[in-house]
């Protein structure tokens, strides 16, 4: 089906949370790695997602100073191949390409704890044909949470992408091209 043009490398972006309840956005800009004509596209072999506190330019990787200790408070975060705005999208999505939550579950229990959603954000290689294959030229990360921002700190979401280019037939690459526009409606 593909065949990779490149070794393993990671794009990453960043958004930044500030407010309660309000979708951020940021885009990944993959024009510079698809090329309609000679049917190159990016293979995703895997999705993370990283939360860090943020306060001014500095970063922490406590979270406890986000939000209101007592009071427990999620994030969540996806990874979509089809712009759908800034909001958090059904799982159901097929622009869909990886999801997170993060929870703080609040004093006294406190503690943070992930959930993956039951999502395969970890794909596999190119080679055993597991890869999520992109030719979209832009990803976009959304991103809301449910905290009350009444500490010092606002919250940075991370996403780190495992990719590599690829080479599609023909074939491929309209099929996947075709499954893309079918997601858009």
């Amino acid at each position: 089906m593909a065949k990779a043009k490149t070794g393993a490398f990671y794009l990453t972006e960043q958004v930044e949370l500030s407010a309660a309840n309000t979708a951020v956005q940021q885009t990944f800009s993959l024009a510079s790695y698809i090329d309609v004509a000679s049917k190159q596209g990016i293979a995703i072999e895997s999705v993370d997602f990283m939360f860090q506190g943020k306060n001014g330019a500095t970063y922490t990787q406590s979270l406890e100073a986000v939000g209101t200790n007592a009071a427990p408070w999620s994030i969540g975060v996806q990874l979509l191949d089809v712009q759908r705005g800034v909001a958090i999208v059904s799982d159901a999505d097929r622009a869909l390409v990886a999801s997170g939550t993060l929870i703080h579950q609040g004093d006294p229990t406190g503690g943070v704890s992930h959930e993956s959603n039951l999502y395969p954000d970890n794909y596999g290689p190119v080679a055993t044909e597991e890869a999520r294959l992109i030719v979209n030229d832009q990803l976009f990360l959304n991103a809301q949470s449910s905290s009350d921002f009444a500490g010092a700190d606002n919250l940075a979401v991370t996403c780190r992408i495992k990719a590599r280019i690829v080479t599609l037939t023909e074939r491929d690459f309209m099929a996947i091209a075709i499954t893309s526009s079918a997601a858009d409606n």
